[in-house]
């Protein structure tokens, strides 16, 4: 499975890089890494931006990187990079890069309920209450549905346009809880 890592985001409500914060041993975009690793998820394209690849030098190899040189154009900026990352015709997963929570034995359940997922269907989300989590699976059609996505929720509103191929499913809180301020990277550290 080919996993889109969006990790190049500008951390503006952080007020510093936030995947690069301390978590446990790591920081968190080495704990989200080490996850999907953890799930057998090992083709990883991270889309990060240009201080995030730095970080992750020691990681050269065991990456695909591609670098965002424009992230204040939004998430489907990085979306687009990740999209021409793939190999044609393969299903992908996409994971943010501030989701440290989501356990590698919970990732790992969701690739495999994507696995049989019905002819019918071509999206497995977690979702609760209407909210998607992630990490969400993509059959490979989806690399040409997303193409045409723009700014911070271009790639919800082309999702949408397809919801009766959406499979949801419920899913730990884990998989919705990024951190986007001090205040919810401190509530995460508490509840690693």
């Amino acid at each position: 499975m080919n996993v889109i890592l969006l990790g190049a985001g500008l951390s503006k409500r952080m007020g510093r890089q936030k995947l690069l914060l301390s978590f446990g041993d790591k920081n968190v975009i080495e704990t989200v890494i080490e996850n999907l690793r953890g799930a057998g998820l090992t083709r990883i394209c991270a889309v990060l931006s240009r201080e995030v690849a730095s970080a992750l030098a020691s990681h050269a190899g065991t990456l695909e990187v591609g670098i965002n040189e424009e992230p204040e154009r939004g998430q489907s900026s990085s979306l687009a990079i990740g999209l021409e990352m793939l190999p044609e015709g393969e299903d992908f997963c996409i994971m943010l890069g501030d989701l440290p929570l989501a356990r590698a034995q919970d990732i790992a359940a969701l690739a495999k309920r994507f696995d049989g997922l019905p002819p019918e269907k071509s999206v497995l989300a977690p979702c609760r209450g209407g909210v998607f989590g992630h990490p969400m699976f993509y059959r490979s059609v989806w690399r040409e549905r997303f193409r045409g996505a723009s700014g911070d929720v271009g790639g919800k509103k082309i999702l949408m346009r397809y919801e009766p191929e959406i499979e949801r499913v419920s899913a730990p809180d884990s998989h919705f809880k990024d951190m986007d301020t001090p205040e919810e990277y401190e509530k995460r550290l508490k509840e690693a």
